[in-house]
């Protein structure tokens, strides 16, 4: 595995939209905020032609979003690149991404989540290069920041190494919604409490590789599913999944598990980590737990759910592609990244 420099002092960061631009309340304000928190922490930025705006779905052409990744990619002079947002439709820049000269060129660090799997995962599957699966550009975008947004500035800058569980999450209310103003912080109101399939406290190391199972059922079985590849050059270290789910019901995340297990994806697995689903509710009888357990109750790999990550806040930001250690205990958790 090949990892990019972490994010230094004065570095120059460039700014992608791979998927939706910045568009709309509150997105645009989140963003001018922290365009203008990290110019003044010191951080020479620099924003991609097509960033701002949103037409069928996207910032611009499936084409032209891959060519300013690569331009960004492949400019010596940009040491880090964050992605501005998630969105829906980023796999169309997938055909038109030159993975040989990725994986020829320096590293860097490209960082985003949700619909960004599909740039984290193939960096780290297809050329052999870490990416970071965190907050987008935007969701800094908030006065004061919650203690997770300063520990993904901890983990991209190399000031730590080790993130722990968060007291509470981020419950929906349409009242506090409606009556948001565009830097506030989450609405919390639930309690975080990891949990595993059998009750019982878990431990397990592993090489992170993962993201949004929307994207990843999708890549499955395309010119793109590098899988594996990847898990048989590192069946030594043992993989671990991270996987989570913005649009999914549960009945669409249990097929999309059985559709990576049978794709041989589970190969070599030492650990499931499985964040808060967008759409956790039940559908009949069938649960998180119960979708989770009947994909891999034969298999004897290890599950931990209700993770801090994916799409509901606070969430960790995870190395991908590093070796890792996680820990479940007593409703709690962390996780420690190795770069090797």
């Amino acid at each position: 595995m090949r990892y990019p420099e972490l994010l230094k002092k004065n570095a120059t960061i460039g700014l992608v939209a791979p998927s939706f631009g910045v568009s709309g309340h509150p997105y645009e304000e989140r963003y001018e905020y922290t365009l203008k928190l990290f110019k003044d922490m010191g951080y020479n930025v620099v924003e991609a032609k097509h960033l701002r705006g949103i037409r069928h779905a996207k910032s611009t052409s499936g084409k032209i979003r891959a060519r300013e990744f690569m331009q960004m990619y492949l400019n010596d002079d940009i040491d880090f690149i964050f992605s501005v947002a998630g969105g829906e439709l980023m796999l169309e820049i997938l055909p038109y991404i030159n993975f040989k000269k990725l994986k020829k060129a320096k590293p860097k660090y490209f960082m985003g989540l949700s619909d960004n799997t599909c740039l984290t995962f193939t960096l780290n599957t297809i050329c052999d290069v870490a990416s970071i699966y965190g907050p987008c550009f935007g969701g800094f975008g908030m006065d004061p920041w919650h203690v997770s947004l300063q520990d993904a500035m901890d983990i991209i800058t190399g000031k730590k190494n080790t993130l722990y569980s968060y007291p509470q999450y981020r419950v929906y209310d349409e009242e506090v919604r409606r009556n948001a103003q565009p830097l506030d912080g989450y609405n919390l109101g639930a309690d975080v409490v990891y949990k595993t399939l059998d009750g019982e406290d878990k431990k397990f190391s592993g090489r992170l590789v993962g993201g949004c199972l929307d994207l990843l059922t999708n890549i499955c079985g395309t010119q793109f599913d590098h899988v594996k590849e990847f898990i048989e050059k590192y069946k030594d270290d043992g993989i671990i999944w991270y996987l989570e789910s913005c649009d999914l019901t549960v009945l669409d995340q249990y097929r999309g598990l059985w559709q990576l297990k049978n794709a041989g994806w589970f190969e070599h697995c030492k650990g499931i980590m499985y964040g808060r689903p967008e759409r956790p509710e039940p559908i009949f009888d069938v649960t998180v737990k119960e979708l989770l357990k009947n994909n891999f109750k034969d298999t004897g790999i290890p599950v931990i759910y209700d993770m801090d990550f994916g799409h509901v806040a606070p969430i960790w930001t995870i190395m991908s592609g590093s070796i890792a250690t996680v820990e479940c205990h007593d409703g709690k958790g962390s996780i420690t990244f190795q770069q090797k």
